[in-house]
């Protein structure tokens, strides 16, 4: 699965299809979720989408995002997206899952059983997914890169923090890096490891005792 691939082949095809007839904004929101999941928001605003509204609507469904909504001068479209590997089950082994995107960032998610360590980074750069025009970094055209996730953050390069929610902003064509790390502590799974350890040596005991000569 290409995830960055997919949400900017959307940008890229709404953006450039309205560069010549009108002003467009583009702002991209990754929502990550406990269980591994994300969500890919996608809104677009501007006059020229009066014009050019179905083409974008038609490029962006052919890009895999269904759930499109459309309001005065405005778009926003979701898609649902899932790293293979990042289920629940699978944190309880340790050891690093990783997926490189063809745009330049990294996905990773590093086990440690009581934490996870989710990270994003590399240089996200779209001129990788697609052949640009010389022109589309002149135009100017701005683009804002956010992250949401339910827990706060323990490092970043954003260029500004809203609540959980991590903001780039920038201008498409322009390559750009990206660096967020989240530590996810698991209590849940070190009360469990306490539990079994505790039931464990007491079994040794118990097991000892009765090895014991009268």
């Amino acid at each position: 699965m290409r995830v960055v691939r997919t949400l900017l082949f959307g940008i890229l095809a709404a953006a450039l299809v309205t560069a010549l007839s009108g002003c467009l904004e583009t702002e991209a929101k990754l929502s990550w979720r406990p269980d591994g999941s994300m969500d890919l928001a996608l809104n677009l605003s501007g006059e020229a989408l009066n014009s050019q509204t179905a083409q974008i609507v038609s490029r962006l469904r052919a890009s895999g995002f269904y759930r499109i909504q459309l309001g005065n001068d405005s778009l926003r479209a979701v898609q649902p997206l899932k790293l293979a590997g990042w289920d629940r089950l699978s944190g309880w082994l340790p050891g690093r899952l990783g997926y490189r995107d063809p745009s330049g960032l990294v996905f990773s998610r590093s086990s440690w059983i009581v934490f996870e360590d989710f990270m994003l980074a590399g240089t996200l750069d779209v001129s990788r997914l697609v052949s640009l025009p010389p022109f589309t970094a002149a135009l100017g055209l701005p683009f804002t890169f956010k992250v949401e996730a339910p827990w706060p953050a323990r490092a970043s390069n954003a260029d500004a923090v809203e609540g959980k929610t991590y903001v780039w902003r920038k201008t498409l064509g322009k390559p750009f890096a990206v660096y967020l790390l989240y530590r996810r502590w698991r209590p849940e799974r070190a009360a469990v490891l306490v539990v079994f350890m505790a039931l464990s040596s007491l079994a040794l005991w118990r097991r000892s005792r009765r090895r014991r000569p009268a």
